[in-house]
Formats: C-alpha cells, structure tokens, sequence
C-alpha cells in the first residue's frame, strides 16, 4: 500500500505578495517520491490578488487544491477549518501566509509525525524554532538535549506545525466539551490569557495545558515569520525572524520521557528534567520560576540573591544550566516563596542582573524597556 504522505495547507487572506513569497519557498524546498498534495485555503477578502496567485502557482510535486471561501470566515474559525481537513486527507502541515520554509521543511515534519506517531503525550510538531519568549520579553535558550534535533514545551505553534488525525481529533473533542471559556484553566501565562478572542492558538495552547501535552520544537527552525501586517500584526516587524535550515540533516528524535529539555508554557524547564541532572534537588518539591513570572507557592527556583536551601550562580547561558551542574553562587536560588517577600529590597537588582545576563548594554536595554511594551501591544501575535 503507497504511504499516504502529510498534505501541505497554506493559508491565506489578503496578502497577495506574502503568499507569493511562501510558494515560491516551497517550490524550493525537497520532497520524497509521491504525491504531496497541496491546498491552498483563502479566506474572503474581497480582494481577488491571492487566488490569482494560487491559481497561477505551478505545483509539480502532486494534486494542487485551491478552497476559495465563499463567506469571510475570519482567523480562528480558518484555521479551525484548515484543521479539519486532517480527517479527508490525515497528517496535515499547516502554514499561514506570512511565513518563509527551509528546504528540508517536509522531511523534518514527516519524519517527526511518524516518531510521535504513538506517544500520546505529543499534541502537535512545531516548524518554528522559538527562540523569544514573549511572556518575559527576553531569549529562550532551551537546553541542548543530546543528539536529539527537538525539544518539547507546552505551548502550541502557529508559525507552521503539522497535525495528524488524532492530535486534532483531540483538539477538536476538548472543544465541543468545554467550549472557548478558559478562564478556569490554571497554568496559562497572563499574556496568551490577553490574547484576542480571533486567536484559535489560545484554544489549542489552554487544551495542551488542561491535558498536560506537549508541542515537538525543532532546536534549528524549519520555518520563519515575516511579521507582514495582518489581522494581528498593525505594522511589520522582523521581532520574530529566526534562522532557518540550510543543510540536510539526519533527523534524531528524542523519546519525551528520555528528553531532558522539556518546558512548560512559560518557557520554564520542568522540575523533572532539573532533578535526574541535579541529584542534589532530588527530593524537594518546587516549582521553576527563573524568568519571574509565575505567582508561586512553597518552593522555587527562581532569579533572588537571598539565602535560599540552595543558591546557585546566574553564570551561564542558558540559566538553567548553573542550576543543572550544581554551580553555587548568587543570583538563583531554591528558596520558599514567602521568603522572596523580606527580599524585596534586592528585586531591583535581580531585575538589572536578568538583563545584564542576556544583554551586553543593560543601561540601553532599560531605557528602551518602554518602548518595547508600547510595540507588545501593536504586534501581539497569536
């Protein structure tokens, strides 16, 4: 029986030449023998560019479908809809407009969807790379996990990600079950809470974390963001432009029970993968917090120049691995939340040794901080 092979979804709106520049990356990128099929998924603009662009788009790789939609569907209920065609045609990969493929997307995605074919854990694949954690406003360096190419957070993608039948099949349950209502779900950084209601990421990303499942991240990212104007950016930016892969690369895939970089939805790393590194917090029970941006209670590892149980040196990059080799000194510490109270005198300094750690210029990072929350609000993206 041939393989049936994950089917290519774009999604587009009214960014004629967005459009044009994502197929022409894909034109680029390499396939396996078979038929990949592509669809191309417009939503009502009114503008008749985009499906003029689709239609003139020559795809040799297998069938090309063109779903031009009759009545403006608008974002979420889109993609709700792109998602769906996983039960016509099974693993889908998902891209929206604005975004820009390596050439050896496919082979990453299709790889990965069979390695976590199984695991029941896994929600979805993620194309994208993350590399900012928009919670905190700083770098996300996860933790380098051995020959494995991925790594896990708890957090869905939407810069290109790739569903099969049963990942959106679950989605799609929860949904029906609970509706769009998530303010009873704990565990949801504050900023993917304020995302707008067109946002159907803040649906799948409160899903994943009411059933505790991850998202597969690539260490090297396989798409980018272009960051053109659209339903949720009012102005372009390149915030969110990463790297992608240039080389052909031999795929290795972590088990998740095996990963040690697995993080949760504030870009935190599990307690779990900090205590099989570090025997030495084995026993205890905390909660991680080094970006400072939970509201915890008990223990915590988190950014405090007071005497914790364990302090531990903010030396290297990323953080957590000061904490993982078990490097003492100050600026970490594994401390009862109550304590940080009588610490508030230092807050101050702990917030200027964050920036110090990730910024070579601190006093110029502090006097743009203002400026960079004004430009939050404009290209908030979900």
């Amino acid at each position: 029986m041939t393989e049936q092979l994950p089917t290519i979804v774009v999604i587009g709106y009214n960014r004629p030449k967005s459009l044009s520049r994502l197929l022409g990356s894909l034109i680029q990128a390499q396939y396996p023998e078979g038929n990949v099929r592509l669809v191309i998924s417009l939503d009502n603009s009114g503008n008749p560019a985009p499906r003029q662009v689709a239609e003139a788009f020559d795809w040799p790789h297998g069938e090309k479908l063109i779903i031009a939609h009759p009545q403006r569907l608008g974002l979420r209920q889109h993609v709700l809809s792109c998602g769906d065609l996983t039960e016509q045609y099974g693993d889908v990969i998902i891209l929206e407009d604005d975004l820009f493929v390596s050439p050896f997307f496919y082979d990453y995605t299709h790889r990965a969807l069979q390695a976590y074919a199984d695991d029941t854990g896994v929600a979805g694949i993620s194309l994208y790379s993350v590399q900012f954690s928009q919670t905190v406003d700083l770098p996300f360096m996860p933790i380098d996990d051995g020959d494995s190419h991925v790594h896990f957070i708890q957090m869905a993608a939407s810069w290109g990600q790739a569903w099969s039948r049963r990942h959106w099949q679950g989605f799609r349950q929860w949904l029906e079950n609970n509706g769009t209502d998530i303010s009873h779900i704990d565990g949801i950084p504050a900023d993917i809470r304020g995302w707008p209601e067109s946002s159907w990421l803040k649906l799948y990303t409160a899903y994943i974390i009411a059933k505790d499942l991850y998202f597969v991240y690539p260490f090297r990212s396989l798409t980018t963001n272009f960051g053109d104007p659209g339903q949720h950016f009012n102005i372009a930016s390149s915030r969110f432009q990463v790297p992608i892969q240039q080389k052909a690369v031999d795929y290795k895939f972590a088990r998740r029970e095996d990963s040690l970089s697995i993080y949760d939805a504030y870009c935190e790393l599990l307690p779990a993968c900090i205590k099989r590194r570090n025997p030495v917090l084995a026993d205890y029970d905390f909660a991680t917090n080094l970006y400072g941006s939970k509201t915890c209670k008990g223990l915590q590892l988190t950014r405090t120049n007071a005497r914790g149980l364990h302090n531990f040196a903010l030396s290297m990059k990323p953080m957590e691995l000061s904490i993982l080799h078990n490097i003492e000194g100050e600026g970490l510490a594994l401390i009862d939340s109550a304590d940080l109270i009588s610490d508030s005198k230092t807050r101050q300094k702990a917030e200027y040794d964050i920036y110090r750690f990730f910024y070579k210029f601190p006093s110029v990072r502090i006097i743009f901080l203002g400026v960079i929350e004004r430009l939050q609000m404009l290209l908030k993206r979900a």
